[in-house]
């Protein structure tokens, strides 16, 4: 899956992580008041098995307000790209808002 995103909004942040499966995977986080209102995964090439963390990991991400989360059983490898790429994102909007 690969979607093209070509204007990001204000507020908006991508990340990027790397699966040792998949290859490369991208995040649209969108951060606002110290708080993650969004986490969408825009690009990954991971199998089957990953769709799991895919699924269910960006919403308690921002249920958690923080990429320290547990990962998925089953899609370990996806679950640290997730988070990862999270973390990259937030890194990005915390420095902008300071």
């Amino acid at each position: 899956m690969d979607i093209k995103v070509r204007e990001i909004e204000e507020k908006q942040y991508i990340g990027n992580g790397f699966s040792a499966y998949g290859g490369e995977l991208e995040v649209l986080l969108t951060y606002q008041d110290k708080k993650i209102q969004d986490l969408q995964v825009i690009k990954h090439h991971e199998s089957e098995m990953g769709q799991w963390a895919l699924d269910e990991l960006p919403s308690k991400i921002i249920a958690a307000n923080s990429a320290d989360v547990d990962g998925i059983t089953g899609a370990s490898a996806t679950s640290r790209a997730i988070k990862e790429a999270t973390t990259d994102a937030l890194q990005q909007a915390q420095q902008n808002q300071v």
